[in-house]
């Protein structure tokens, strides 16, 4: 019911803030942020998508109810997230129950929303913006620890391809690109200037660090071909598909050693071998040709070697990570380098501190056996990218059926081609090892502690109840605090209006504030007697402010 002091403004702000325009603004919000993060990530990711799809949730969530927020904020990102749908269940055939990782992703997003709009009503803008962000960094970080699939489902790698603002990850690890994604949307929910100019700073810090890492000396090169080969999955030997998949990796493998290749790097399982019974052929295809050649086995145990063109024994590596109901090999748990090159497989590429192990080892070239899904080749080939620029170490990767990539120190694509499932594919190009020492690779995920920590403090400026500028006294939208609606109406849901009052004044009591918040006609000093009740004595006549006295 409104009150005979509600302003025409307030009342439309109400219309605005509750019932059924205000589900109608929620909607649209979260259409809008399903389609943005839809085509913003994924297997095909859009990059400048990415950052304008948390900003329709952001916007909407101070502006009505928490609930109505929290649901705005889950029904958005679950729409978004549906683009992993298909790949989940048809290209990896994994059950219906993987789609609930899905959906606690978007709780989780639906929880920083809410942490967002908590700290905007009760008067925090500028915590709120800075907050938010962070705690989404912070829960990222968490989830690719104890994850089995990593920082798979991370929105930093979306990211991958925009340089200098991907380089960012060597100095913050992924977790700055989390933290950017969603502070711009912050930043323009908060609706404060000062917040402008921090972003601004932040942005053009950024890039300036990018552009400074992008512009280093770099060694001597080496050539490197990658390549891949038709052939049935994890075809056996001597039986099986097997000697017919290595006839057909033959020739590839001799062409790219006439083309002065020095290395030879071959896909992730491209035969079975049981026993350690290891085919002759490659030893022999690695002497005669004079190349340090790769490739990876399944069978026994998933496997990548490197066999050395003077016959000594093969560089092995056992794949650390796999997939969870689809490949059930031990795991590997020793990291493997020769020279100072090292080997890691596919899924491998997911975890970034598994790979900051070989930054702390000094490792100049990461030599990585992959196989793809397809359509996921884009996807997963960013992924060692980005672990490349974390440590600031070049890497090759054989990913079959997806990308075959070469990419430098700072994750430039130097070469890369599509991988057919029936067809051959060659990359010849070069790489010039040498590790270029990062930040992140010496303190690894600080940043995500320090995010950990602004949410902390985030939590302990919720605790301070009734704080000064809530919504309530009127500071969201620098509106008087007559024009806003009392209590719940206005989307404040601390619950300490227990006292009744004017409508838009907290409870009856007075406003301390910058003197925008209290009717006019309440301005005087406090005085909390019985015979005045609410403790306003009004201001004498003929003073400023006072009410004029009207004759009968």
């Amino acid at each position: 019911m409104n009150s005979g002091n509600e302003s025409p403004a307030g009342t439309r702000e109400r219309s605005r803030l509750v019932g059924v325009r205000a589900w109608g603004v929620g909607a649209s919000a979260a259409l809008a942020t399903g389609v943005l993060l839809f085509l913003g990530s994924g297997l095909h990711a859009v990059p400048a998508l990415t950052w304008c799809a948390a900003v329709p949730v952001f916007w909407v969530a101070p502006l009505v109810r928490g609930w109505v927020a929290g649901v705005v904020a889950f029904v958005g990102w679950v729409l978004g997230l549906s683009n992993l749908v298909r790949y989940l269940l048809t290209d990896l055939e994994l059950p219906v129950v993987a789609l609930g990782f899905l959906v606690a992703l978007a709780a989780v997003f639906a929880l920083t929303v809410l942490f967002f709009r908590a700290l905007m009503v009760r008067g925090h803008p500028v915590a709120a913006a800075l907050a938010a962000p962070a705690l989404w960094a912070a829960l990222d970080c968490l989830i690719a620890t104890f994850s089995p699939h990593g920082a798979f489902t991370s929105l930093a790698y979306t990211q991958a391809d925009v340089a200098p603002i991907n380089q960012i990850v060597s100095f913050t690890g992924p977790w700055g690109v989390s933290f950017l994604l969603l502070f711009p949307a912050a930043v323009m929910a908060a609706r404060r200037w000062i917040l402008v100019g921090i972003l601004a700073i932040v942005a053009t810090g950024t890039c300036l660090y990018g552009v400074a890492r992008l512009d280093h000396a770099t060694d001597p090169p080496v050539k490197i071909a990658v390549l891949s080969a038709e052939g049935a999955d994890e075809a056996g030997w001597p039986n099986a598909g097997g000697p017919a998949i290595l006839d057909r990796y033959r020739p590839l493998i001799v062409n790219a050693a006439k083309e002065g290749a020095q290395i030879v790097l071959l896909p992730e399982k491209m035969i079975d071998v049981h026993d350690g019974q290891l085919p002759p052929l490659f030893q022999e295809l690695s002497a005669s040709n004079k190349i340090q050649l790769v490739v990876g086995l399944g069978g026994d145990r998933n496997r990548a070697l490197i066999f050395h063109p003077d016959g000594s024994t093969p560089t092995s590596y056992d794949k650390h990570h796999l997939i969870p109901g689809l490949e059930s090999y031990p795991p590997g748990d020793q990291l493997a380098t020769y020279d100072d090159w090292g080997l890691m497989i596919c899924k491998d590429m997911d975890f970034p501190a598994l790979a900051r192990q070989y930054g702390k080892l000094g490792t100049g070239l990461l030599l990585v056996p992959a196989l793809d899904f397809v359509d996921d080749g884009w996807l997963h080939s960013r992924m060692a990218i980005l672990r490349g620029i974390e440590n600031g170490i070049p890497i090759a990767r054989a990913g079959s059926k997806g990308r075959l990539t070469l990419t430098d120190a700072n994750g430039r694509v130097v070469a890369e081609t599509t991988a057919p499932a029936d067809a051959p594919a060659t990359l010849i190009g070069e790489l010039r090892p040498g590790i270029d020492r990062t930040v992140y690779t010496a303190w690894g995920d600080w940043f995500a502690w320090l995010c950990g920590l602004v949410a902390v403090a985030g939590v302990v400026l919720l605790s301070r109840r009734g704080g000064r500028g809530s919504i309530r006294h009127g500071q969201l939208r620098g509106l008087p605090v007559a024009d806003l609606p009392a209590g719940d109406a206005a989307g404040d849901d601390a619950g300490d209006h227990h006292r009744p009052g004017p409508a838009g004044v907290a409870g009856g009591r007075e406003t301390a504030g910058r003197g925008d918040g209290v009717h006019r006609a309440e301005r005087g000093r406090r005085r909390d007697g019985p015979r005045e009740p609410g403790g306003v004595r009004p201001l004498a006549a003929g003073t400023p402010d006072a009410p004029r006295q009207h004759g009968p």
